[in-house]
């Protein structure tokens, strides 16, 4: 691999590249989709309080709550994709225009559909507004990956180009098992015939195993393919194209451990999504095998989030995040979010004789159950979320403002963190002490946000095309 030069050709965040629109730039769509985010994490508290899409780990989940939940997934999606044609530098104006449309369309339709979409079968209209959302994210997967290629092919045959193309391909291959689903769910298995053909013929006892089987992949899967990339953005905005020596090399390993960890877990999970093979469980032990971890949770925490905190040291040991309080916040999120998955998930694993594995008649079946939420909800969703916002706010926002901005972030993460702690292994309690120190810190980082929001757009002079001297670089 040769070494990887800085992108210089990255449009400047002001500019439209849809000409009929020109007020669609990709400025004001990273900050509408940070503020949608925020819109929909206080709706869900109308929802569920905490959202709790799955009550517990053997609980199947809520229909009703997961499709909201999609609609603040596919804002963190489009916020990925926007970020990623410009800090990778794609040349291509079709997949801008692609994207940028695309995320448009997808947030709205998604969000809104998945508000009303409540039952399948029932819910035919939300759920097929919902359903042109998630063919519009399909769009811009393939439209991303496409300028990938692209790039590859003129010659940046660089680690990030790879290894980017290959967590768009597993997030489209995450998109068509969510598709496939959603058909069996609506239509049955027998329309059209084959799909009845297929699950009998390798092994499934019901139309129910197999969209079990496909949901379940469908959301590891995306959920840690969006997380690998956001490794990457990291790594090349924060500078690793500039980096020499072990600080480099720290950083190479840590995102070919990302590369290899994606298509590992891609091929894993479309295995297991369409077949009943099941990854091995390793270092069994206790009553019966009740311990253990489960393959795929060695791949994804060991090679995607241990290799994204490998990029991470790396940054550090070059000195990429010093005294630059948003990047150390970036960075921050993603260790909190490895300890709240990885450790802290091996630890439940290791210990299921106690905590149950969603067997309510276990002693720790209550602290299991606020892991399933908070392990899920903050350590997979928010807390990833955080990350890409963090990357906009250098983008977005006067050198000045970035300080207020990224210690709000760490010391609202880091409540929100120790909150759960608590909440999970001392008190499980609802409106107990982990509850509510949890929620101050969501708090915190919700008061983060809206100062995104206001120095990024109201706050800020929008004359201002292009990156002065007080202003944070739009590319690195």
């Amino acid at each position: 691999m040769s070494k990887e030069p800085l992108p210089t050709n990255v449009p400047e965040a002001q500019e439209g590249p849809i000409a009929r629109f020109p007020w669609l730039t990709p400025r004001r769509m990273l900050l509408l989709l940070i503020g949608w985010m925020g819109l929909f994490a206080l709706l869900s508290i109308a929802v569920a309080n905490p959202f709790a899409a799955e009550p517990s780990a053997s609980a199947p989940p809520d229909f009703a709550r997961v499709m909201f939940l999609h609609g603040l997934l596919i804002g963190s999606a489009g916020l990925l994709s926007l970020l990623a044609c410009s800090v990778l530098g794609l040349r291509s104006t079709h997949a801008q225009v692609w994207v940028l449309g695309g995320v448009l369309v997808a947030t709205f339709l998604a969000a809104v559909g998945g508000i009303f979409d409540r039952s399948v079968p029932g819910s035919e209209v939300p759920m097929w507004i919902q359903i042109f959302g998630f063919f519009a994210l399909d769009e811009i997967l393939l439209a991303l990956l496409i300028a990938i290629i692209a790039e590859w092919r003129r010659g940046r045959h660089e680690l990030t180009i790879a290894a980017s193309g290959l967590a768009a391909a597993s997030m489209f291959a995450a998109a068509l098992m969510g598709h496939l689903a959603g058909w069996i769910l609506e239509f049955g298995t027998g329309f059209p015939a084959v799909i009845g053909t297929y699950l009998t013929g390798v092994g499934f006892a019901s139309g129910d195993d197999f969209t079990g089987a496909l949901v379940g992949s469908h959301s590891h899967d995306m959920a840690v393919a969006v997380m690998s990339f956001a490794v990457i953005l990291v790594a090349v905005q924060f500078g690793y194209g500039a980096l020499a020596g072990t600080a480099r090399a720290v950083v190479r390993l840590g995102l070919g451990m990302v590369a290899v960890g994606v298509v590992a877990m891609t091929v894993m999970y479309l295995a297991m999504g369409f077949t009943t093979w099941g990854p091995p469980t390793l270092f069994v032990s206790g009553p019966g095998g009740a311990n253990g971890i489960a393959g795929d949770d060695v791949v994804t925490g060991v090679f995607v989030m241990g290799g994204g905190v490998i990029v991470a040291a790396g940054l550090v040991m070059g000195r990429a995040v010093a005294a630059r309080p948003v990047r150390i916040a970036a960075l921050w999120a993603w260790i909190l979010s490895f300890v709240t998955v990885v450790v802290a998930g091996f630890a439940i694993e290791m210990n299921e004789a106690y905590f149950g594995a969603g067997d309510p008649s276990a002693a720790g079946a209550a602290k299991d159950a606020v892991f399933t939420w908070f392990h899920q909800d903050i350590g997979l969703f928010v807390l990833p979320a955080v990350v890409l916002v963090m990357l906009a706010v250098e983008r977005l926002t006067e050198v000045e403002h970035q300080a207020w901005i990224g210690w709000a972030t760490i010391g609202g993460a880091s409540i929100a963190f120790l909150g759960g702690l608590v909440y999970i292994l001392v008190d499980p309690s609802t409106y107990g002490p982990g509850y509510v120190v949890s929620t101050a810190g969501l708090v915190v980082l919700g008061a983060a946000l809206a100062g995104v929001l206001w120095w990024g757009a109201v706050g800020r002079p929008w004359h201002l095309h292009a990156p002065g001297p007080r202003h944070a670089p739009l590319v690195r």
